[in-house]
């Protein structure tokens, strides 16, 4: 007789048998172990990491040898729904296996493939799955595997199976896991349980969708001076250099880290240095320069993993990174989804275990099989730190690969203890190469080691690249920042007419590109109408636009070419936006306005002002407005709100050498009054092995979120032309089955998120679902056009008088 491990339909629609059990048991192992990165530091040597895979790996399908599993996989009655279940049996067998060796490798062995279809739980509560109805359930599969015992014991390999398959004494389990989880849980065995648990259900997967595991491949190291040239690095005035002679100075003192003796030896890096020195293409070089030291030296390749904080970011980011590397034979995946900027969690466990079809191609997508990676934060860090069956596949490819984290300072706060804590570990255990890139020097590293590391006895001492980024911070007179906290004084309602009639006018003129960010989407609308209505007065021809969260994603990206191109053309374009144009966005104005928000933040929007270094605009503009303190103390909080205020107050322009110094003072000041107490929860979660909770309120891992999801916002589909009609069409044909998922994922999935934004629950209220069958997302149609979304401003907002909540 055939055992199986998967199934299909025929052409005649009856299920079959897809896949032997053997050729799957001896599949998982071989990718599991082909995955597999030696020399990490998680507590056991590669021996015996290796050893402990086998044993998982050969045991985690068992039950699938029943009777009941088999009749449930062909549909053959009878099917006993309780019986089918597969997962535990191979646990018991795991553990009895290997418990007189090593109770640790024993128990860790029965968590793992105990939930190998669920998402990972608190070890203290695994105590609570055993009871006399699966000691039953033990004993009934036991008696059905009874006469298979010689089939089973030859395809594993294994000798004498049958004494080891029973249901193991709970008393000795019980104690043996609150022994571990109160007594000898560490932050180590978190990476080792995350490690060895994403090799088993990846390995599981992929073999399961037959997708062929990618040999990550060499990538020709001066890929970056073939694009660019050999940077120079003599020592030079570095005031007499040219902007791209300063961008190559400053790429060449970072690849020189690489001749020193120790460089691979670190494996915590930083990379500070103003906004437009070309800090993307420095880190590809010096990560290229890095992954060949690291195969000359071990024989490893070593994948890259670049993630970024913003959708238009990361896109931006694949461009770059493709025309750089395109020539070359390589694999660069860019993982995201446009979910990752709404903090949506849509991934629901497959937790009975039950079978299901694997797309290959999402597969490989869902598993980084590539060289080069291009990832979301949401993406990067719910990996890192969490608890999901579908993100952890992944986790195994932190293993010794090269990770760059750009844009570091729009991570929140309160979460930098515990993220600068989790990379400092990371690096220990999976040997993992970090480089951690800003212009802001957010304090990630010092928080960490103030909260969590000196208490755990660690000390993270990240290494700068740009040894001298405080020299190149004082080459730069681009631009200047302006604090008018106290210039507007009418009431707040008549706030922005006040400012566009007396600062900008007086500021402004119409020869000069102008960008202006505001803390909330309403602000910036009325800016964008008071700001019309003042050219269509005095017949100025600017060009005006708006941009922000509040419209479509395809739109924004039109948008930012169309400026562009006006600032190229010397139309001196006005734009009205949010903090969407804080990051990545290689826009060059000649002035600015920037409602007062965190001193990080300011500093971006100046990186969007006289971007190229034009001697002609030296000491550019950006002027801080206090347009209204309530709204900014909602969006960002009151304690960032007075910091940053205190910080400007010093004095009455800094100049660009001395944003560091702003930066600083300004970081100083807010640490010493925040309150870490979430991130040392959090931590301790991962450290005590507490990844899930029914109360939330005790953080355990697995409500660790990059972004705080709310309830109060609404994902909102726009039909605004006939492209977004069809699109909507045939999202609707994949909701009833008249289009595959794998046709739709592959054609349409990423034109509908491009037509999705996010909008307050209360300013939508009257809005239809886009179908019946689709209860969380919701429709304007393309009648409404107009009346409910402006192609200028987007999703319309005075539809409502009374302003409840504010977003950006």
């Amino acid at each position: 007789m055939n055992y199986y491990s998967h199934s299909k339909l025929n052409e005649n629609e009856i299920t079959e048998g897809s896949k032997e059990l053997r050729v799957h048991v001896n599949g998982v192992k071989e990718k599991a172990l082909f995955h597999f990165a030696e020399g990490l530091s998680l507590g056991y040597t590669d021996k015996e990491l290796k050893e402990m895979i086998t044993v998982v790996v050969d045991f985690h399908d068992l039950g699938k040898y029943t009777s009941y599993f088999q009749n449930y996989l062909l549909k053959q009655d009878p099917i006993d729904f309780k019986l089918k279940q597969h997962a535990r049996l191979g646990g018991f067998v795991a553990y009895n296996y290997l418990e007189k060796k090593d109770e640790k490798k024993a128990l860790l062995s029965l968590y793992l493939i105990f939930l190998h279809h669920s998402p990972l739980i608190d070890i203290l509560q695994i105590p609570s799955k055993l009871d006399d109805d699966l000691k039953r359930i033990i004993n009934k599969q036991k008696e059905d595997l009874v006469q298979n015992f010689p089939i089973i014991e030859k395809d594993l390999g294994i000798e004498r199976l049958q004494d080891l398959v029973y249901y193991t004494e709970e008393t000795k389990l019980r104690k043996g896991f609150r022994y571990w989880g109160k007594k000898y849980a560490c932050i180590q065995d978190y990476f080792l349980i995350n490690y060895l648990f994403s090799l088993l259900i990846e390995g599981d997967k992929i073999d399961a969708s037959d997708t062929v595991p990618y040999q990550l491949k060499p990538i020709k190291p001066s890929s970056v001076d073939d694009r660019f040239g050999k940077p120079d690095f003599q020592q030079k005035n570095l005031n007499q250099l040219g902007n791209n002679e300063l961008r190559n100075y400053c790429r060449a003192v970072v690849i020189s880290n690489l001749d020193q003796p120790d460089i691979l030896e670190h494996f915590v890096f930083t990379l500070t240095a103003p906004t437009g020195i070309g800090k993307t293409m420095t880190a590809l070089d010096f990560s290229l320069k890095l992954k060949d030291k690291i195969k000359k030296n071990s024989g490893a390749e070593a994948r890259i993993i670049y993630a970024l904080p913003f959708i238009n970011i990361i896109e931006q980011a694949l461009s770059e990174y493709d025309k750089v590397l395109k020539s070359q034979n390589i694999n660069i995946l860019g993982h995201y989804q446009y979910a990752d900027i709404f903090g949506k969690n849509d991934q629901k466990e497959n937790v009975d275990g039950a079978e299901q079809g694997y797309d290959q191609k999402l597969m490989a997508l869902d598993t980084w099989q590539a060289d080069v990676v291009i990832t979301s934060f949401v993406q990067f860090f719910e990996t890192l730190i969490g608890n999901r069956n579908k993100l952890l596949k992944k986790f195994n490819h932190f293993a010794n690969s090269i990770i760059i984290l750009d844009e570091v300072q729009t991570l929140r706060l309160d979460q930098m203890p515990l993220l600068g804590a989790v990379l400092f570990y990371m690096s220990k255990f999976l040997k993992s190469r970090i480089i951690l890139m800003t212009a802001t020097r957010p304090k990630i590293f010092e928080l960490a080691q103030e909260e969590i590391l000196t208490a755990e006895s660690e000390q993270v001492n990240p290494k700068e690249l740009l040894t001298n980024y405080e020299e190149v911070f004082e080459v730069f007179k681009r631009t200047s920042i302006h604090p008018l906290l106290n210039d507007l004084k009418e009431e707040k309602e008549s706030r922005i007419q006040e400012f566009v009639s007396s600062i900008f006018v007086n500021k402004w003129n119409a020869e000069k590109s102008c960008l202006i960010v505001c803390n909330t989407v309403k602000r910036s609308i009325e800016v964008f109408d008071t700001i019309r209505s003042y050219l269509e007065e005095n017949n100025l021809e600017n060009p005006l636009y708006y941009l922000s969260t509040n419209i479509i994603p395809a739109q924004r990206l039109e948008r930012i070419k169309n400026i562009k191109e006006d600032i190229q053309d010397h139309k001196a374009p006005i734009l009205i936006a949010t903090q969407v144009v804080e990051a990545g966005v290689d826009l060059d104005f000649d002035m600015g306005f920037r409602d007062i928000g965190p001193i990080d933040s300011i500093i971006q929007v100046a990186g969007r002002i006289n971007r190229n270094n034009t001697i002609e605009k030296t000491h550019s503009p950006l002027y801080i407005i206090d347009f209204d303190v309530k709204a900014t103390m909602m969006v960002y909080g009151r304690l960032t709100y007075i910091q940053a205020k205190k910080s400007l107050e010093q004095k009455k322009c800094f100049y660009e050498k001395e944003y560091l110094e702003l930066i600083t003072t300004y970081f100083d000041g807010i640490s010493d009054k925040s309150s870490f107490g979430d991130a040392r929860n959090f931590f301790k979660s991962m450290k005590t092995l507490k990844y899930d909770s029914d109360e939330k309120s005790e953080l355990p891992v697995s409500a660790f979120r990059i972004i705080e999801e709310s309830d109060r916002y609404a994902a909102v589909f726009i039909e605004t032309d006939e492209d977004a009609s069809e699109v909507l069409e045939k999202y609707l044909q994949k909701i009833t089955n008249q289009i595959s998922r794998k046709e739709y994922n592959k054609n349409w999935k990423l034109k509908f998120q491009q037509h999705v934004i996010s909008v307050p629950k209360y300013l939508c209220e009257d809005l239809e679902t886009v179908n019946e069958y689709e209860e969380n997302i919701l429709l304007v149609p393309k009648k409404e056009i107009g009346s409910r979304y402006s192609v200028e401003t987007g999703y319309n907002r005075d539809l409502k008088e009374q302003n409840m909540a504010y977003t950006f």
